[in-house]
């Protein structure tokens, strides 16, 4: 849309008539109080400006000019701008305006979005003063006049941000909520089984019970873990104490920790081509970060498969890779891969929560390392976390 103008009618009211005796007076006899004026209004960084209650321009500044997208002061001056009409994209806003001068007569951050003469769209706060005569009567309004287009940008932004983040907190308060009631209903169940027909069991089965419930009390235990994480990092509030340690002893410690969360018959295949065996990390999140890429490998890996890790050095960095001969990642999930909640489309044949991948790429880049990825769909992935060493080791 964009605005049409009219010259100014012959007819003028009293207030534009003495508006403009005031005007060519000063231009003729100029004080130096109305020179210092007249040269604040035309210099100013806002827009300032006087008009009608009908919504006419009669006087405005170079700044406001160009903010309505005009060239000269006078080429909108010169013009009749129906504000009501043309002015405002809010149908009734200049109404709205008015009503507000006639009851308060200053108005404070008024701010509506306008047209510009092109037809364009921007944002404007505006200051204003009613002008009244002797009789109470309002004659017309004058004012400031600012663009803050940038600002209500930015406000929708974060707006739509905040959106975003409490849709996803939303999600995550229901997925934790929903993972809670299924363990706490299967560590139930078990239970029950066991106390109204143990004597009936067999020893075998007795146990598979008891292994069940161990098996879902660690698996809570590890969602509990990276919900703590996880929530930590957003507010800002997880601390990392670095210390020296000793990665390849941390790496068989944790896999031995899998293997009897998981009860895997996968094999490790360990090789440590590292120079130095001692990093800089806090030890819970290295444990973290050991621990969730272990548990991806053997639970999207086929049963009995190798799982290699791999301990290389170079430039001062120290580089774990681990690689698995599992499911593989498809190409249109890797880009989302370290998000909340987000599983691979081949991967929901198995249990997960999506909190994994997200906790550890927290936790490596506290550490001020980085984490890459390379896979193939049936063949198998490999993840390559990178981190510093000792500060005085040779490099």
């Amino acid at each position: 849309m964009s605005l049409k103008v009219e010259l100014l009618e012959p007819h003028v009211t009293e207030f534009e008539s003495r508006l403009l005796s005031s005007r060519e007076l000063a231009e003729q006899m100029p004080t130096p109080t109305e020179v210092m004026y007249r040269s604040f209004v035309e210099n100013a960084v806002v827009g300032m400006f006087q008009a009608t209650t009908s919504g006419r321009f009669l006087m405005a500044n170079l700044a406001l000019t160009r903010i309505c997208g005009y060239e000269m002061p006078a080429e909108m001056t010169a013009c009749a701008i129906n504000l009501k009409a043309l002015l405002y994209v809010a149908s009734g806003r200049h109404t709205e305006l008015i009503h507000l001068l006639q009851h308060q007569a200053n108005v404070y951050k008024f701010e509506s979005q306008i047209y510009r003469l092109d037809g364009s769209k921007i944002w404007i706060c505006e200051n204003l003063r009613a002008i009244f005569d002797a009789n109470g009567k309002m004659l017309g309004y004058e004012g400031t006049v600012e663009d803050i287009t940038e600002r209500k940008q930015a406000e929708v932004s974060l707006q739509d941000a905040l959106q975003k983040e409490k849709a996803l907190k939303n999600h995550f308060v229901s997925m934790v909520s929903h993972e809670f009631r299924a363990s706490l209903t299967l560590i139930a169940a078990a239970s029950s089984l066991l106390k109204l027909h143990s004597q009936k069991m067999t020893s075998d089965l007795r146990q598979k019970y008891f292994n069940k419930i161990s098996e879902v009390i660690n698996n809570t235990v590890e969602l509990i873990e990276g919900f703590i994480t996880i929530s930590k990092a957003e507010v800002g509030t997880l601390k990392i104490n670095k210390s020296p340690l000793l990665l390849p002893k941390l790496c068989k410690e944790v896999w031995q920790d899998v293997q009897i969360i998981t009860e895997t018959n996968h094999r490790l295949i360990f090789s440590n081509n590292c120079p130095w065996d001692t990093v800089i990390a806090d030890k819970t999140l290295l444990r973290q970060i050991l621990l969730n890429l272990f548990l991806n490998a053997v639970k999207y890996s086929p049963e009995a498969s190798s799982i290699s890790l791999e301990l290389a050095g170079i430039k001062g960095k120290i580089m774990i890779r681990i690689k698995d001969q599992g499911v593989g990642i498809p190409l249109e999930d890797r880009e989302h891969l370290f998000e909340l909640f987000h599983r691979a489309q081949n991967a929901s044949a198995c249990a997960g929560t999506g909190l994994g991948l997200a906790i550890v790429k927290q936790a490596v880049e506290l550490h001020g390392g980085n984490i890459s990825v390379e896979s193939e769909v049936g063949v198998g992935t490999t993840f390559t976390v990178t981190l510093p060493v000792l500060p005085d080791s040779n490099c």
